[in-house]
């Protein structure tokens, strides 16, 4: 006879069996059961895998063998073999449903005691060999998927750039690779220094509806004993602590949710530099972990120990999480950095020319205030297209650094507001003082020199004339000057001035020293010849270079895969659709939508901003009136203009203005 524990069962017949083993009983161990008895066996097996010996009769075995088959199917943890009492040459449980190799041997009843002994100990081993092998491939199966869990965890955390996400398939990953039914999880926060400064309770696995709070570092809480020390706790049951440890239970927040914690194991997470970054907090070990228990079951043998390979599985979950948690952190201190790099560096640009600021940043929210729109639309020619996080966040950055390439413009071209610069007009203007001076002197002298020959006779009718053709002079120098003062604007020459600034190109004045000088040099006309804006073709080629300048220095910069379409996104912002844009003269299929949408943002802000000396600000209607004549002329998207218009993206930037 043997303790059911160890799950070794006879199933016999013979009536005189346990008599005949009496003696060999311990060597044996198997409790002795009949062929009426076989339901005994799940129950006295307490859940181990049961090694069953039939010894029985041919005539037994023939009659109940498709009853014994039926058993051993319906009971997959069973092992079974069969020593059957018939003789040696005895085949006929070759015709039967029972699967052949389950036939250890044949022992005739007239066999000696010590041959039955023999093979039943024979067939014990054999199947204890068979059940050795089941452990070891169930371990090694057990192994592969924990090992498997522990890989596809590793990729998850990896891979995962939303924090508040990270943080929760830590947490889940931890618990169900330990099959825990709760959990917690803090944060190691530092201070200006570095050093720790407390733990921070960041997501709990009961979803409790309470904020964040902060725990001391120090051994007086559970969580916060671990992060000071460093060491895993693992407790079999929190409630029933000897008093003597330096740490104690809360029990608050079993109290808040009604939940019962007993088995705890939590276990710190550790950087490369061994330093503690957070804790991982699992409660109440269970053996499926997708079983919900009811409170009163965890209170009762329903919740398990943490075993020694729970420790080691968990441990490796916190490894990778603490790089995890120190990837996503470099990433976010990253872009933090870059961040702060492509405001410094539009903020510059942008300080060299002092009425455009701000105009980046609003051409950045205003695209991206369409992309979203865009992305929003169900139908039409849109419809296919959907912005992600990363594509939005690369539509900003190309929209901010769009204007970057002004680096390389010169800032009396950039900042140039009239066609002439101020000591260039003042030039022209002294000109014609100082030859309004020289008429008055040349006059002076004709004065003079009547006098001399007529002495005051008829004096005050020749000096009315000469005061007369004074007069006549300025007037005419006057207006000339006032013609060029108008003509150096911005507007669009009119048709007058420009006929009249040739005239006044073609004159020239001698002075009373004999030498001859132009009223107009070559360069004043032309910059005054301009037919619109302030800038002539050469220096509307080096504003244009901009855009060339800003491809050549985002290419520099080694964008990441999900920014890879900045530099060319920035590149064709003044593409046009008709091809006659610039730098590169694209078609309207070869400018990406991203540009095209950056092209409409870039206009409408140019036609609304208001700190623009060479030009006034036009009314919304007015803009939007202007736009859609650079549709008509196939310059930008009709489409992605109506979308613009209509989602009304621009009017939050418009109001805070």
């Amino acid at each position: 006879m043997t303790k059911s524990s160890d799950s070794k069962f006879i199933i016999t017949d013979d009536p005189f069996f346990e008599g005949k083993i009496a003696d060999y009983s311990k060597k044996i161990k198997a409790k002795i059961l009949t062929l009426s008895q076989l339901d005994q066996i799940e129950s006295d097996s307490n859940g181990h895998i049961a090694k069953v010996l039939f010894y029985v009769s041919r005539h037994e075995l023939e009659a109940k063998d498709k009853e014994i088959h039926q058993f051993l199917k319906n009971h997959p943890t069973i092992m079974s073999n069969f020593i059957v009492r018939a003789p040696i040459d005895y085949t006929g449980y070759i015709a039967l449903s029972i699967e052949e190799d389950l036939f250890f041997t044949n022992v005739p009843d007239d066999a000696p005691l010590i041959f039955l002994v023999k093979a039943l100990a024979n067939a014990f081993m054999s199947l204890q060999m068979v059940v050795d092998k089941f452990e070891l491939q169930k371990r090694i199966n057990v192994s592969t998927n924990e090992i498997s869990k522990l890989t596809k965890i590793g990729i998850s955390l990896a891979n995962e750039k939303d924090f508040t996400k990270l943080l929760r398939d830590i947490l889940n990953s931890a618990r169900e690779i330990s099959n825990s039914d709760s959990g917690s999880l803090y944060l190691v926060e530092k201070d200006e220094r570095g050093n720790p400064r407390n733990l921070r309770f960041k997501i709990s696995a009961l979803d409790l509806s309470s904020d964040e709070f902060i725990l001391p570092i120090n051994k007086k809480s559970i969580a916060g004993y671990v992060a000071f020390t460093g060491k895993q706790l693992n407790i079999p049951n929190v409630y029933e602590l000897s008093g003597g440890e330096e740490y104690k239970f809360n029990s608050d927040f079993d109290k808040m949710s009604n939940y019962y914690s007993k088995s705890m194991l939590v276990v710190p997470m550790k950087d490369h530099h061994d330093e503690v970054v957070g804790v991982i907090q699992l409660i109440n070990r269970k053996k499926n972990f997708q079983t919900k228990l009811t409170l009163e079951e965890m209170k009762t043998n329903s919740i398990l120990e943490y075993d020694k390979y729970s420790e080691e599985l968990v441990m490796a979950v916190a490894g990778q999480a603490a790089v995890a948690i120190q990837n996503n952190n470099l990433v976010h201190d990253i872009e933090t950095l870059f961040e702060g790099f492509v405001t410094a560096s539009v903020s510059a640009i942008e300080s060299r020319d002092p009425t455009t600021s701000g105009h980046s940043f609003r051409v950045a929210q205003y695209t991206v205030g369409l992309a979203e729109s865009v992305s929003a639309i169900q139908t039409g020619r849109f419809k296919d297209i959907y912005f992600n996080e990363s594509q939005v966040k690369e539509i900003r950055y190309a929209s901010l650094l769009h204007d970057f390439g002004k680096v390389g413009v010169r800032e009396k071209v950039l900042v140039k507001a009239k066609k002439l610069e101020d000591y260039e007009l003042d030039l022209i203007r002294w000109r014609f003082q100082f030859i309004l001076k020289d008429v008055e002197a040349k006059l002076s002298q004709k004065k003079i020199e009547y006098l001399k020959k007529h002495g005051n006779n008829g004096y005050l009718e020749f000096e009315k004339s000469i005061h007369l053709e004074y007069t006549l002079e300025k007037e005419k120098l006057e207006e000339m000057v006032r013609v060029i003062s108008e003509s150096n604007e911005p507007s669009i020459l009119e048709e007058g001035n420009s006929n009249f600034l040739e005239e006044i190109s073609k004159m020239s004045y001698h002075t009373t020293d004999g030498s001859q000088l132009n009223l107009l040099m070559p360069k004043e006309f032309s910059f005054l010849s301009i037919r619109r804006g302030s800038l002539d073709f050469d220096e509307r080629r080096e504003i244009e270079s901009h855009v060339e300048h800003t491809f050549q220095f985002l290419s520099k910069i080694p964008w990441t895969r999900e920014l890879k379409m900045v530099p060319a996104i920035a590149h064709g912002h003044h593409e046009k659709l008709n091809g006659s844009g610039y730098p590169r003269g694209l078609s309207a299929v070869e400018i990406p939508v991203q540009a095209k949408m950056m092209a409409i943002a870039d206009i409408f802000d140019a036609l609304t901003d208001q700190d623009r000396p060479y030009k006034k600000a036009v009314p919304l209607d007015r803009a939007f009136d202007i736009l859609k004549m650079e549709v008509r002329d196939q310059h930008i998207d009709g489409d992605l203009l109506d979308i613009f218009i209509g989602s009304k993206a621009y009017e939050r930037i418009l109001h805070k203005r």
